[in-house]
């Protein structure tokens, strides 16, 4: 496939160089569909997305309805290098991302709107009622973008106000008992200020996926409200001003995962602190809901059996953002500033099946036992020896996660740029950045009456076996400059620089209470009076390490261990590069940057490592945009990536409970080459193509152990060293690919325009897309793959004359097939192996939009 992907990348250039002699020579385009010329700001300025020096990829609304693009995971089918995972909101391009969403961490793509930075993704998957175009830069943008765009950037652009009244209003019902509606108004309020008032509301009442047992539908199921108000101002003839607020509201039935694999029936599954759910159906009497008594994902992913349904809420969701430009004759000076906050509140079944109750069964008579709670004997004896002192222990092992995020940020940017005509383009700012973030992680098991009262210790109330919380604080701020300088006609040089400085600064908190899993404890040998045990104490950190600022310090009335930690973190990144435009459509152009992610916390876990270092990228990239009259467009990248110190989240055994750490991988290298094709070839017929080949590998890194192998006995395991004092074998990850980079990646829209005459314009369009196998964790085996998979969508676009009306049906994966986001192994010890779990994509959906524009 590499040689494939490289003929073919090859081959593209070769056409573009050739091409370029016979495309001066060419007289007025024929009257054909023209190509789209689209319009980004992917440096800070209005260009033809053609003549930008950048990887870029755009969306316009037009395309995006031709295209039926709703989420990120629509774009990300399409656009070269970039994956997405909808089951935990992560992004990467060209293998760069983030590994973990533990507060303290970082996104190593950057996600703005209206080009004020957002720590989240929801706006990128807005509907295109509201969205006038999506931009997806790949590769380091830190000069000019700065926070966070490690791997690339992703701006949004709202459709703002017009400057004549308009109304406008769309209908949409679909399977799965889908319904909603969006509406606006937009037009001048005077004569020099403009409004816009929209708003959305959503409805999927059925999930895509059954829960067996009785409970929900759940996957795709929400209600979700959106509403947003603009403002546009000529304050002056130099003074302009733009103005947003929105909010919005939802609920989900969000399943993101199923188990593909047989339960694991051990009493405790690996890493367990409670009593596994699935060893329940070995012993006689156990209750539960429904009748499955096995994992029915094995046989078909998309059902389930759980008697916790997966909910999750969206409320005092608040923004604001503001661009205000003072345009001088030569200078325009920009101020874009924006606030966000939110609250994310979710909870989901944990155990992975039904089961709501058993008896454990105590162990046999055996007066050797050594049970500290009896005495000495065991239970069994007792009651063979002296009568019912206790019994077996009744386990309700319905055990939940339940997740809160409380997030609000404010975002600050200033810059002065040149307007003039003359050789030399320049912008320089400052940016600021604050950002509170409160995390919770509750792993609950509140129907065991034990959990909620350790024995000797704090009372326990919400039934955590673990609770880990925290607070962190991020002050982010930055300068930069760029000059872009023409020393030709047909050659610019760029240069530019940002310093970059990051706080992070706030506390974390953690409780670990176990039951039946401590030796001397165990369900077998005491039954009815086995304690649940706080193992706070034993499970934290209390050395000192880099990030941490206090000692740990235990709540006798919560029980929780407290720690503080605070680091700061500084670099230089910038951008040089070379662009040649020997004609109008001929674009090529060389472009090393340097990338660099702030260090970061695991924060929640107190664990002996909790801080990262930062990371830092060096990209080399070489491309070409090439068009041949109106028909044709061809753009081709190839680039190189050394990369040091990838933060990777890995689990570890501490003091015999698992907690998980980060690291720093040592040294990678990346690779690869991106291809996209615009062609007209008739009035009526258009395709865009777009395909990406990926490779990367580990250079260096060791020495780590796998959780989901921690013997290191799997095909592929590269063991290294003695085992830890736990009993794992570490591993070396050198030569192991990045996590979700994906190989190779091919998409295809067809397009067709069929005039109608008096009866308005119908467009008929294809989608076919096609990822590769992909891994998704640090270490490439087979539980951490998903199998390559392809989608075909069928779309059709009814216009009326003059454009007042629009009906959009369509089919989305019309074969019905399974796709994959991501897949993680554990270790499964009866039946002894490996489980997977997989990060599910939507079953074949069907749609009909009514649109109306006045």
């Amino acid at each position: 496939m590499k040689q494939i992907a490289i003929l073919a990348a090859a081959s593209t250039i070769a056409i573009v160089a050739s091409g370029q002699a016979s495309a001066q020579e060419q007289n007025e385009p024929d009257q054909v569909k023209k190509l789209d010329q689209v319009t980004v700001t992917a440096v800070k300025r209005e260009q033809d997305l053609n003549d930008v020096p950048v990887s870029v990829t755009a969306y316009t609304a037009d395309i995006r309805q031709e295209l039926a693009f709703e989420s990120l995971s629509d774009f990300a089918r399409f656009t070269p290098s970039l994956a997405f995972s909808a089951g935990d909101d992560r992004v990467f391009i060209r293998g760069v991302g983030r590994q973990t969403n533990t507060n303290g961490s970082d996104p190593g793509i950057a996600t703005y709107s209206d080009g004020i930075y957002d720590s989240s993704t929801s706006a990128v998957s807005r509907s295109d009622f509201f969205v006038e175009r999506v931009e997806v830069l790949r590769g380091p943008q830190g000069t000019l973008y700065g926070r966070n765009s490690i791997g690339g950037a992703i701006n949004v652009i709202s459709k703002r106000p017009t400057d004549e009244f308009s109304a406008d209003a769309r209908f949409t019902v679909g399977n799965f008992d889908t319904k909603a509606v969006e509406a606006s108004i937009s037009g001048p309020l005077s004569q020099r200020v403009r409004a816009k008032l929209g708003g959305s509301y959503r409805n999927q009442d059925e999930g895509y996926f059954d829960n067996v047992a009785g409970g929900p539908s759940e996957a795709g199921a929400n209600e979700s409200s959106y509403l947003e108000l603009q403002l546009d101002a000529d304050v002056t003839d130099t003074l302009s001003v733009w103005f947003k607020a929105d909010t919005t509201d939802a609920t989900f039935r969000n399943r993101t995962t199923n188990l593909a694999s047989a339960y694991d029936m051990f009493p405790f599954p690996s890493g367990y602190l409670t009593p596994g759910a699935a060893f329940g159906y070995l012993t006689p009497g156990y209750t539960q809901e429904g009748a499955a008594t096995s994992n029915p994902g094995a046989s078909d992913i998309r059902k389930f059996s759980v008697d916790t349904p997966t909910r999750s809420e969206m409320g005092d969701a608040y923004g604001l953002a503001t661009i205000a430009t003072w345009s001088l004759p030569t200078i325009d000076i920009k101020y874009m500033g924006g606030y966000r906050t939110y609250n994310y509140d979710s909870m989901r079944d944990d155990d992975g099946t039904s089961v709501t109750s058993y008896t454990y069964p105590l162990d046999p008579a055996n007066i050797a036992a050594g049970e500290v709670l009896t005495g000495g004997p065991n239970c069994q004896w007792l009651i063979e020896n002296i009568g019912p002192v206790c019994s077996a222990a009744t386990i309700y092992p319905s055990r939940t996660f339940g997740y809160i995020e409380d997030r609000s940020f404010w975002s600050h940017e200033v810059t002065a740029q040149s307007t003039g005509e003359g050789d030399v383009w320049w912008i320089v700012g400052a940016y600021a950045y604050e950002e509170d973030f409160h995390q919770e992680s509750h792993f609950g098991n509140n129907a065991q009456p034990q959990i909620l009262a350790p024995l000797a210790a704090a009372a326990n109330p919400d039934g955590d076996y673990v609770t880990a919380l925290s607070e962190l604080k991020t002050e982010s701020y930055a300068l930069f400059g760029q000059v872009d300088y023409d020393v030709t006609d047909t050659v610019t040089l760029t240069g530019g620089l940002r310093y970059s400085m990051d706080d992070k600064s706030g506390s974390e908190m953690l409780r670990v209470i176990g039951y039946g899993v401590v030796p001397g404890f165990s369900l077998g040998g005491s039954g009815s009076l086995t304690p649940a045990l706080d193992l706070t104490a034993a499970s934290v950190s209390y050395a000192s390490a880099q990030g941490v600022a206090s000692d740990v310090t235990i709540d006798p009335v919560t029980g929780l261990a407290r720690r503080q930690l605070d680091n700061s973190w500084n670099s230089l990144s910038g951008v040089a590069g070379v662009q040649w435009r020997p004609t109008d459509d001929t674009n090529y152009f060389f472009r090393y940057s340097r990338g660099y992610k702030s260090g970061g916390f695991n924060a929640g876990g107190i664990s002996q490592y909790p801080q990262t270092d930062e990371e830092l990228l060096d990209a080399y990239e070489v491309g070409v945009k090439k068009g041949f009259g109106d028909r044709l467009q061809l753009n081709a990248t190839a680039y190189f990536y050394s990369y040091d110190g990838l933060q990777v989240p890995l689990d570890v055994q501490e003091n015999g409970i698992r907690l998980t750490r980060f690291f720093n991988i040592e040294e990678s290298r990346a690779q690869g080459l991106e291809l996209e094709a615009q062609w007209t070839p008739t009035d009526d017929l258009r395709f865009l193509f777009s395909y990406a080949y990926n490779d990367s590998e580990i250079r260096d890194a060791c020495c780590f152990v796998d959780v989901a192998d921690p013997l290191a006995l799997q095909p592929g395991a590269k063991p290294v060293g003695a085992a830890d004092l736990s009993g794992n074998q570490p591993q070396s990850l050198e030569g192991q690919m990045l996590p979700r980079t994906v190989p190779n990646k091919f998409g295809l829209n067809a397009s067709y325009d069929v005039p109608l005459d008096v009866y308005g314009d119908l467009t008929v369009s294809a989608n076919f897309s096609w990822l590769d196998e992909t891994y998704h964790g640090i270490f490439n085996r087979s539980y951490t793959q998903t199998p390559s998979y392809e989608q075909v969508d069928l779309i059709a676009v009814w216009t009326s004359p003059e454009d007042k009306y629009r009906v959009v049906g369509y089919v989305k994966n019309l074969a019905d097939e399974q796709g994959f986001d991501g897949s993680t192994g554990a270790v499964s010890l009866l039946p002894a192996g490996v489980t997977q779990t997989y990060y599910l994509t939507a079953p074949r959906t069907i749609g009909v939009q009514l649109q109306l524009h006045f």
